[in-house]
This record gives structure tokens, sequence and C-alpha cells, in this order.
């Protein structure tokens, strides 16, 4: 009870002010309190579907009504409860919601005897775009697609029939383009769904206007992806050229250019060289033939024919031969090669480069001064460049640098959020910081003052100030003391009595 009636005794000695002040506190702490709980206990809202067509979107609300399930259209996407997310996809999946954007072969599900031919017909090209449609759009970069169908009617009265045609629309999501591939894979599949369609009869759209598909320029004699090779490859050296720049020069301070022209041609050739310096005994072959016929005897003659006498023998050389033959054979060295070159090898290359200048602020009139790039580092880009790309001057490769001021780019403005996408984000955010807030205020306008009343001991009741400064001047004119102003009076007497002066401004001050 003591407690309770000292908070009593201190709201009473409270100001008209402090108490406003107080009430204000505590309603403003109770009213966040309340405010935070609703947030809590009422559900979080996650996606559900977004991006849907009309009647897709129609169909699905449709269904969240029967179930009476909660939900939320913001924009283009539908929202329920977060923890009846799933639960939802999967109860929608089976009854074939979302249909992707147009009805598909389900719509013969339900047939009809009373159906015309020519209702029949129109409903299979509908599921047949349809069934195409959300093909299509499985595909990651696509958002939505359709599909539309020109398929003549077969007579047999007319000899050259109309051929089929198809058109394809694609929204893309942000940031996401397809590539030449994925375009060429969306035509074929469309074309081989249709008897008789022409891959060059399927036109592919996108939400820009922007024709997708190109048909093969006969004068250049390029193909799509040959194309698409020589821009990949012109983009590749463009990047090398980059990266290696700017560490020196600075970001955004280079641009390059290349221009690739690529061999289109195949080429096999086959070359045999013989070197005649390179000889090589295979083999050797040698006859040789000797033969001597003769006979032995005396000088003709008397002399020959003395007793006793020794001649001279003779030799007689008649029938002597010799024959001699040599066969080598020589093997020379041969080279044979065989080369072949395939289509899109580089048969030039020429490249520009646009490097900025130097810029140095003036520290007198704070302008910014520029200086060009002197020869010599132009002539060192050139050759970083040379290098960067493969530089082959036998091929008749150019290279070109020059220097030049960039023009300075104003920032461009930053798109404020639109209230939509801050309401949510808001909300999120409150659900923290309001309980954060609502405590701390509690805690300052109730739980603080409180606390101090409580904690406070409670002090001796001591004169005004108007009563002891009237006792301090009697006794002054009793004592008949020079007359003092009421200040040196109060001075005097709190330097005699400081521990009472300290209680009575400990007074003033909770008084406040």
């Amino acid at each position: 009870m003591a407690v309770l009636n000292r908070v009593t005794d201190w709201l009473k000695g409270l100001s008209l002010i402090k108490k406003l002040m107080l009430f204000s506190g505590v309603t403003l702490a109770i009213a966040s309190i309340m405010l935070v709980v609703v947030l809590i206990q009422s559900p979080s809202y996650q996606t559900l579907y977004s991006n849907l067509s009309d009647e897709d979107a129609g169909a699905i609300v449709q269904k969240l009504k029967d179930e009476r399930t909660p939900y939320k259209v913001e924009g283009n996407a539908i929202k329920v409860p977060e923890e009846k997310v799933h639960d939802l996809r999967l109860q929608l999946a089976s009854q074939g919601l979302p249909q992707g954007g147009g009805v598909g072969f389900e719509l013969f599900d339900k047939t009809d005897l009373s159906t015309t031919d020519f209702v029949q017909k129109l409903n299979y090209r509908r599921a047949l775009q349809g069934e195409l449609a959300r093909t299509i759009k499985a595909l990651p970069e696509i958002e939505q697609c359709r599909v539309h169908l020109a398929v003549p009617e077969k007579s047999v009265f007319v000899r050259t029939a109309e051929k089929p045609k198809a058109s394809v629309f694609v929204k893309l999501k942000s940031n996401k383009r397809l590539s030449k591939g994925q375009v060429d894979g969306i035509v074929h599949l469309v074309a081989n769904s249709i008897e008789g369609l022409d891959p060059k009869d399927v036109t592919v759209v996108d939400s820009k206007g922007e024709l997708l598909t190109s048909v093969a320029d006969e004068t250049i004699g390029m193909t799509n992806s040959q194309i698409e090779r020589q821009q990949m490859i012109e983009r590749d050296f463009e990047n090398r050229i980059t990266t290696m720049f700017e560490p020196v020069i600075g970001k955004n301070k280079v641009r390059a250019k290349v221009a690739v022209t690529l061999n289109l041609s195949k080429i096999e050739k086959t070359e045999e060289k013989y070197d005649p310096d390179g000889q090589v005994i295979r083999s050797e072959q040698r006859n040789i033939e000797k033969s001597a016929t003769g006979t032995t005897g005396g000088a003709p003659g008397v002399t020959s024919n003395i007793p006793g006498k020794i001649t001279p023998q003779s030799t007689s050389l008649k029938g002597q031969t010799d024959n001699k033959n040599e066969v080598i054979n020589y093997e020379i060295t041969k080279t044979t090669s065989h080369y072949i070159s395939g289509p899109g090898e580089i048969k030039r290359l020429s490249a520009a480069i646009l490097v900025d200048g130097i810029y140095t602020t003036q520290q007198d009139t704070k302008e910014v001064k520029y200086s060009p790039r002197t020869e010599e580092e132009i002539k060192q880009f050139e050759e970083m460049a040379k290098m960067a790309i493969g530089f082959t001057s036998d091929r008749g490769d150019d290279i070109k640098v020059v220097n030049m001021p960039f023009e300075s780019q104003p920032i461009e403005d930053v798109a404020p959020p639109t209230e939509k996408e801050i309401i949510p984000i808001a909300i999120e955010i409150a659900k923290y910081i309001l309980p954060i807030l609502a405590i701390m205020l509690f805690f300052i306008f109730v739980v603080r003052p409180l606390l101090r009343v409580v904690t406070t001991p409670k002090l001796p009741e001591k004169p005004a100030l108007p009563d002891i400064m009237k006792a301090e001047i009697e006794a002054g004119k009793k004592k008949q003391l020079p007359s003092k102003t009421p200040r040196e009076l109060v001075i005097e007497w709190a330097k005699n009595n400081p521990q009472e002066a300290a209680n009575l401004i400990k007074g003033w001050i909770s008084e406040r």
C-alpha cells in the first residue's frame, strides 16, 4: 500500500503537461502492442501464381472462391496464406490449372454428339495451339507464349494447295534472351507438329516486336549458326582487349570493336614434296666377270730349236675378256601432307580500339584538364592488343588504337519503388520494429517513472525558500549585521548548511 500511495501522490504532483505526456506515451505503447499482436496473428500471404493469362487467373480465383480460401490479387499475382500455398498448388494442378495460356487437348474430355465437323476442327486447332504454347513456355527464358496456326483446308478439287504457316509470340523474362539454337528449336518443334509445315514458314516474334527468326542471306552465304559463331569470336576478342586495358587505363575508359572475316569453305589438300638432297641407297647390285685364254712357248725360228740353249718363254694373250656391271637404286626423300580446313577458320581480323586520355584537377581553379596519351603509350597499347588477339600480318590483320576524350555520361536516375512495392516491405519491417519500439516507449513513459518514484527515498520537508530568506534577514537584523541582498543571504545560508541545501535541490528535481 505504501508503494501505491507513493505512486498516487507522484501522479497528483505532476503538472498537466506531464500528465498528458504520460497518458500519450501509455496510449501509444498499448496501441503499438495491439498492432503488433494483430499483425502477428494475421496470416502471412505468399504468391500462389504470377504472370497468369486472363483465363487462368479467372479460373483460379473462381476455384478459391468455391473453396472459401482467402486470397489477395496484387498486380499480376494471386496470393494466399503461406501455409496453404503448396496444398493449393497440388489441388489446382490435379484440376489442370493453370493451363498455360490456353486450352489443350483437355478440350475433348467432354464430347458432344451435336458438335459439327467445323467446330471439331476449330477445337482441334485451338487445342494444338495451346499444347504447343505450353511446351514452348517450359523454356526458362520465356514468361508467356502464344501460337497461331494458319492451316488451309484440304480439297480434292485444288491441284496446288496452300502451305500451312505458323506464328509464335513469346514474352521473355527480364534480362533474358533466346539463343539462335533455342529459336531454331522452337521453329522445328512447331514445324514437326503440323503436317506439311516448312520450317521457313514459321515466324517467331518477341514482345518488343523484334523478329527472332531470320533466313540465311544467300548473297553472303552464311547460316545462322555461322553468323552466331562470328559474333561470338568478335565478342571474345573484344573482351580480351577490354580486360587487358582496363587495369592500366581504368574502368570504362576503353572501347574495342573487332571485325572477323571467316573462311566458310571447306578445303581438303594433299601435297607431295621430294627432296633431291635427301638421297638414300635402297639397293645395290654389282656383277664383275673376268676371263683369259693363251699358250706359253719359245720364240719361233732356229734359236729355239738349238740343243742346250735356253730361250725366253713367251706368252700369248689372245682371247682375254673383262666385264663389270654395277646397278645402284636410290630412294629420294618424299613428304606427303594432307590438309583438311573446316569452315569457320579466321581469314582476316581487324580491330579498332578507342582509349581515353588522362584527366587532372587543377589545384587553384579546381578545373579538370584533359591530357592526351603519348605516342609511346599508343604504340605500347597496339603491341598489347596484338598479343591479346593473336595478330598475324601474313593474313592481312589490321589494328588501330585511337586516343580521344570520352564524353561523360550523366548518371541515370533510379526510379523510386512504387507504392505497391513499398507496402509489403513496410509491413514486413514493421513486424520486427514495432514490438521493440512499443517496449521502449512503455519502459520510458511508464516503467522508468514508476521505478524512480518507488526507489527514491522520501525527503524530509524543508521550509520553502522565502521562509528561509525571511529567517536569515530577521536574524541579520537582530545581530545588527550590515544589510545584505536575498541572493547573498541564500549563498551564506547554503555555505553554513550544505546538507540541507543539497536536500532542498533534490526536492526541486524530484518535483520536476
